[in-house]
């Protein structure tokens, strides 16, 4: 982790992306964490789950990560053909979005909400 961090809102905390979600042979999820800064990877524990809640990081997944189970691409497009507009008639480009992830306060499970309805890692991914 780095020493010093800026001044930029960009740099008060530490990124990470789930790069891959693969499941075992029995069928648990097992996450690739990785640091946006490449300063390494993190764990899945409650160390983690603590700083998530506490604000000292934050964790995001990529709307183009070829793990997920839900069908976000049509809701990453539909948001975006809602805030940008067509104005020189060549369509709204299709872009990736970062959905965050967050501790569900109801069950302590790391979740992400898509579209107004909120899915646990578990749910979200194949």
């Amino acid at each position: 982790m780095p020493i010093t961090k800026s001044g930029n809102a960009v740099h008060k905390l530490d990124k990470y992306f789930i790069t891959q979600a693969r499941r075992d042979e029995s069928g648990r999820l097992k996450l690739t964490i990785a640091s946006a800064a490449g300063y390494g990877r993190l764990s899945n524990t409650e160390e983690m789950k603590r700083k998530l809640q506490e604000g000292q990081i934050q964790i995001v997944v990529l709307s183009s990560n070829e793990d997920i189970a839900i069908p976000v691409d049509d809701i990453v497009k539909l948001n975006e053909e809602r805030y940008n507009m067509n104005y020189d008639g060549r369509g709204v480009q299709w872009t990736v979005r970062e959905i965050q992830v967050f501790v569900n306060p109801n069950n302590n499970e790391l979740s992400v909400e898509v579209n107004g309805k909120v899915y646990t890692l578990d749910q979200f991914f194949k």
